[in-house]
Formats: C-alpha cells, sequence, structure tokens
C-alpha cells in the first residue's frame, strides 16, 4: 500500500474531510503500481492508525461511498479498468505497463497528491506537458476518427512562437489573420494558452464547422489549483488574432478522474469540450494498443524511475 496522500486527506472526526476522487486514486495506485490485493479492512486499518479517522463504523461509511466510485470507474473505462472488484476485495487487473496511458493519467494525478514524491524528479514540467499533449491528441484521433487533430502547444522539441502558430493555424483552417496580434499580446507570448486544435471538416472544406481550441493541463505539483487553466486558451482573445467565421469553442484536458458531480461542474466552468481521465484512456476498452508505439514507449520510461520510487506504507495485515 503507498504512503498516504499529503494532500485531500484531512482528519475526520464528525465530517469527512478526505476526498474521494483523491482517496480513489491512492487505492488504485495501490494496487496498480504494487501489484498487490487490497480489501476495504486493510484500507480502514490504514485510515485509523494513521488517525485519519478515530471511530471505525464512520470510516466505514466513508469506504461504502469509495467502493461506489470505484465500480463506477470500472463501468466508464470496461477493460481498461486496472482493478478486479471482487466483493471487498481489490486486485490488479494488468500490469501497469500493459496499459500506459491510464498509468500515465494515474500518477499525473498521484503527483498532485504525493508531493514530496513529484518534487525528487524536479520542477521541469516540459516533457510531461509534452507526453500528455501526445496522448490527448492521440486519444481524439482514436474516438472521434472523423476530426482531425493539430498540435499547437510549445516544447522543447516544438518550440514555434505565436506567430508561426496563428500562421500555421490559419493555413490549416483556411482562415485569415486579423493582423491585431501585436496589439493583444507580448512578443515572448509562445502559444497563448493553445495546445491542440480539433475541427470536424466538411466535404466542401467551407468554414461554420465544429471547431474547439484545446488547453492541456497536465498538472504542476508546486500549483495544485490548476482550476484557473479551465477558461484557457481565450477563445475571445484567439477571435483577435484568426478572422474566424464561426467563434470556435473551447476545449480542456486533464489527467484526474472526477466524480459525477465535480465533473458537471467542470463541464460548466470549461463550458465546452471536457476530456477527464476516464474520457482520455476509453478507447482501451476496444483496443488495449491504442497508443502508437512510439507514445507507449516514452510514457514507459518516463514512469519506470518514478514508479520505482513511490513512497510504501507499513499496513496491519487485514482483509
Amino acid at each position: 500500500m503507498l504512503e498516504l496522500p499529503s494532500r485531500g486527506f484531512g482528519r475526520s472526526v464528525n465530517t469527512h474531510n478526505v476526498r474521494l476522487d483523491v482517496l480513489c486514486d491512492w487505492i488504485e495506485s495501490s494496487v496498480l503500481f504494487n501489484q498487490e490485493d487490497l480489501s476495504s479492512t486493510d484500507i480502514v486499518d490504514i485510515l485509523l492508525e494513521n488517525n485519519i479517522y478515530e471511530d471505525q463504523g464512520f470510516a466505514w461509511d466513508l469506504l461504502s461511498d469509495a467502493w461506489r466510485e470505484l465500480r463506477r470507474r470500472n463501468v466508464l473505462l470496461q477493460g481498461g479498468y486496472p482493478l478486479t472488484i471482487t466483493g471487498s476485495r481489490l486486485r490488479p487487473a494488468y500490469r501497469w505497463d500493459r496499459l500506459p496511458g491510464h498509468s500515465f493519467c494515474l500518477a499525473l494525478s498521484l503527483a498532485e497528491w504525493l508531493p514530496n514524491w513529484a518534487r525528487k524528479f524536479g520542477n521541469d514540467y516540459t516533457e510531461q506537458g509534452e507526453l500528455f499533449e501526445l496522448l490527448v491528441a492521440e486519444s481524439i484521433a482514436k474516438t472521434l476518427p472523423d476530426w482531425q487533430v493539430h498540435r499547437t502547444g510549445w516544447s522543447k522539441t516544438k518550440t514555434a512562437k505565436l506567430p508561426e502558430v496563428v500562421r500555421t493555424l490559419c493555413a490549416w483552417l483556411g482562415e485569415p489573420e486579423t493582423g491585431n496580434r501585436e496589439r493583444w499580446t507580448k512578443n515572448s507570448a509562445n502559444e497563448a494558452g493553445l495546445d491542440i486544435v480539433c475541427i470536424r471538416p466538411m466535404p466542401d472544406r467551407r468554414p461554420g464547422i465544429p471547431l474547439y481550441l484545446m488547453q492541456c493541463a497536465s498538472g504542476v505539483t508546486n500549483n495544485p489549483v490548476w482550476e484557473h487553466k479551465r477558461r484557457m486558451p481565450d477563445v475571445d482573445l484567439w477571435a483577435k488574432l484568426v478572422d474566424f467565421a464561426v467563434h470556435p469553442k473551447r476545449g480542456f484536458a486533464t489527467p484526474f478522474a472526477f466524480t459525477d458531480d465535480a465533473f458537471r461542474r467542470h463541464c460548466h466552468a470549461v463550458n465546452g469540450l471536457l476530456l477527464d481521465r476516464h474520457r482520455l484512456v476509453a478507447p482501451a476498452a476496444a483496443d488495449p494498443a491504442w497508443l502508437s508505439a512510439a507514445t507507449a514507449k516514452r510514457l514507459r520510461d518516463w514512469l519506470r524511475p518514478r514508479l520505482r520510487t513511490l513512497p510504501r506504507a507499513q499496513v496491519m495485515a487485514g482483509g
């Protein structure tokens, strides 16, 4: 079992101060990355041992909610879910490297809940962000095969500044620039919050088609408040840079998994297309090898040294 998260796990006496999404991520990670079975009794034991809960019955109330949420996740991902749920026991359904897309998103989420572990690998998130963009682009291409996907985000291997991004985007969409870039953006801007463009073209190649401008937020451990990125990219700003025939919609991709209520709230904040962990890795239900071989290898290479150093907890035998 992994060490308890330092975020999202508060002492709970009269109210539950453990976030359900954090608890379920911790459980999934403990089972998948440790390749071990866990029972609900094991989890209650560690919550009591670490003084997160002092009343066993109250802790069991939390576990009841967690089991419902884990079963809901299982339904969402079908064959792509990493756990097998049998009664009150959880087992790994496969090794973490079989579906590196899900393991990558889960590890990115875990980095928010275990920031001391994540900091061991430095504060340069460039590769992490580039890998997440690759995963998002390939996921959209698999889920929406009639759509076209174009990556625009800045990275060490993709260093185009905003003027080039605007020109490329206009050529790709067949839309003219407005000529207002200098007025509305800084010369040092990279991509003005735009990471991926998604369109559903029509056979006549004319405008007036579904168009999403997307932000990919992979998570930054020294800034856990990622919610401000839900309003990125600024589609009104982009309308001052490109003369769109139809105002584009916003899209937002994140590796986190949300409860149903939280997902709805985030959808409202994005006011467009929201891709969470379960939507991003959904192609695995039909094709476990849905990622390109090159991207899958890069994800595994990124994950291996990090998973080897995950902090483990000592717990009493239970269940």
